[in-house]
């Protein structure tokens, strides 16, 4: 078998073998690629904005924290912005098993 081989999907039955990827978690995962991408980061914070977590009472980043990242960049603290990003994230799957907790932003 090659590295270019096809990787058949799972076949087992159960929650894992159907088992979706958080749209959320995707996004937060894009967002921390981008920092260097303004633009796209903004437009990657807006759609995170939209995602209500009712755990967390609001959004999984509301506009203060949008706001703290963007002015993060443009003052050139990338770990500031980081920081912010992975603590919304920690508080995200915190209580969420099932997303992927342990598995890092």
């Amino acid at each position: 078998m090659t590295d270019d081989a096809p990787v058949d999907p799972p076949t087992g039955k159960g929650f894992k073998a159907r088992k979706r990827e958080d749209h959320a978690l995707v996004l937060i995962r894009e967002l921390l690629a981008s920092l260097d991408d303004l633009p796209k980061a903004r437009r990657i914070m807006q759609e995170l904005g939209r995602y209500y977590d009712p755990v967390l009472g609001g959004a999984i980043v509301e506009v203060r924290h949008q706001r703290q990242i963007v002015q993060a960049v443009e003052a050139g603290r990338i770990a500031e912005a980081e920081a912010v990003i992975r603590a919304r994230y920690d508080l995200y799957v915190k209580d969420r098993a099932h997303l992927g907790r342990g598995e890092g932003a």
